[in-house]
């Protein structure tokens, strides 16, 4: 499965580098650029940041490290050739744990580097009348272009040009989709100035109702989604884990009072919960997260404090105490490296709910709203067309299943690892 995994990752590295190289190296220009005259020069720090640059830095930074280390694999495989190497022969609870693993990780490389594997920009709507609800494999054209106006050729210092110049490059390009290639290319509103480029492209996941690119709208939803999903659970994460310790380091007053607190927040339904936030707040990522998090601290908040009212009562935490070891070297020595796989566990268990607490809320027409594509609101919007354009709803199902499956494998091999008793499947 890891060698499987790896030759799947190689072959997207070199398809997509040889499709998007003028991408990537745009953006990995830009972000070099962007260090250089934030460290290097005399303006205010921050003179040179552009949010809407931040996922094609972040995609550039994820692809050369995945180059970097799809390179090292082969060297190390070529070094190792013909040399006799014993290997131990995996459980069944390792090789699951490397299964899930590697799952989990391609789709956060998916999501991480979902600006270069996208051929066509997910919110760009095709000709109505001819790429429209197209089922998967369907063939497609893309023109793309330039918006007028280049970087001023004048502007003081290499680097700054070649800065601007990037910048243009990866936020000021048009695409246009049609079925075929049109006999007149005004008759598609073709921008001034020459093409960039022109190709064929097929649409792996068919058309959705407005003429555009499920594939790349799926693609898009991945780092929406998975971004949502990871900082719920690390928002969960700390909102319970300090209840938790707090009460099962305490005794008394305090830890009744928390576990009451935990007790209430448990007693309210969810759903309503999350639906009286967002009618009040309104509906944004930051809400969305938010509303996720306090939805799913008391989980962790119990778990953390029924492992910690255990661990304060081993050998090793009275033998400490009786030594005159100071309460904070307790903690940071002895309770926390112990309640790190539980709480591990816990997280990746949470970011599984808060993943489907997402799609949820989107599917319901509660979370993020369209334009921006969650495997959820593309699902939503698939409930109209389910007998005719099965596609539209079917491929982030899928892939929503995909990643539910791999984090509760996850979640429950890290559990047996965090157990020595538990017996081996």
């Amino acid at each position: 499965m890891k060698r499987t995994l790896r030759i799947l990752v190689v072959s997207i590295v070199a398809l997509v580098s040889m499709v998007h190289y003028r991408l990537i190296l745009a953006s990995l220009v830009s972000l070099a650029a962007w260090c250089v005259l934030e460290t290097g020069h005399r303006a205010p720090f921050g003179t040179y940041w552009n949010p809407a640059l931040v996922e094609y830095w972040v995609a550039g930074t994820v692809w050369i490290v995945t180059a970097l280390w799809l390179l090292r694999s082969v060297i190390v495989s070529v070094r190792n050739r013909g040399k006799e190497i014993v290997r131990e022969v995996p459980s069944a609870i390792t090789r699951a744990r490397v299964s899930s693993t590697g799952i989990f990780g391609l789709v956060v490389f998916v999501a991480a580097a979902s600006p270069f594997l996208t051929l066509i920009d997910p919110n760009i709507q095709g000709n109505l009348v001819t790429t429209r609800l197209l089922p998967p494999l369907s063939t497609g054209y893309v023109r793309e272009f330039l918006d007028p106006g280049s970087p001023d050729p004048d502007t003081a210092g290499p680097i700054h040009r070649a800065f601007t110049e990037a910048n243009h490059y990866l936020l000021h390009r048009t695409v246009l989709l049609s079925r075929n290639p049109p006999a007149d290319p005004a008759a598609v509103g073709q921008p001034a100035g020459a093409a960039l480029r022109e190709f064929r492209t097929i649409f792996l996941f068919g058309t959705d109702d407005n003429a555009r690119d499920v594939f790349s709208r799926v693609v898009a939803g991945t780092r929406v989604s998975l971004g949502i999903g990871i900082s719920a659970a690390l928002g969960a994460l700390l909102l319970g884990g300090a209840v938790g310790f707090s009460a099962g380091l305490s005794r008394g007053v305090l830890d009744g009072v928390l576990m009451r607190l935990t007790d209430l927040f448990l007693a309210i339904p969810s759903l309503f919960l999350v639906i009286g936030i967002l009618a009040f707040v309104g509906q944004s990522i930051t809400t969305v997260v938010v509303v996720l998090s306090l939805s799913g601290w008391m989980g962790i908040a119990r778990v953390v404090r029924a492992e910690v009212v255990s661990l304060r009562e081993r050998e090793f935490i009275l033998a400490a105490r009786l030594l005159r070891v100071s309460t904070w070297k307790i903690i940071t020595r002895h309770l926390l490296p112990n309640l790190r796989p539980v709480i591990v566990t816990a997280t990746v268990l949470q970011f599984a709910n808060a993943v489907l607490g997402e799609a949820s809320l989107g599917f319901l027409g509660l979370g993020i709203q369209p334009p921006t594509a969650t495997w959820g609101n593309i699902m939503g919007e698939a409930t109209g067309y389910l007998a005719s354009a099965w596609w539209i709803g079917v491929f982030p199902g899928i892939l929503l299943a995909v990643v539910l499956v791999a984090a509760h494998s996850m979640g429950g091999n890290l559990a047996v690892e965090g157990n020595p008793d538990a017996p081996e499947k």
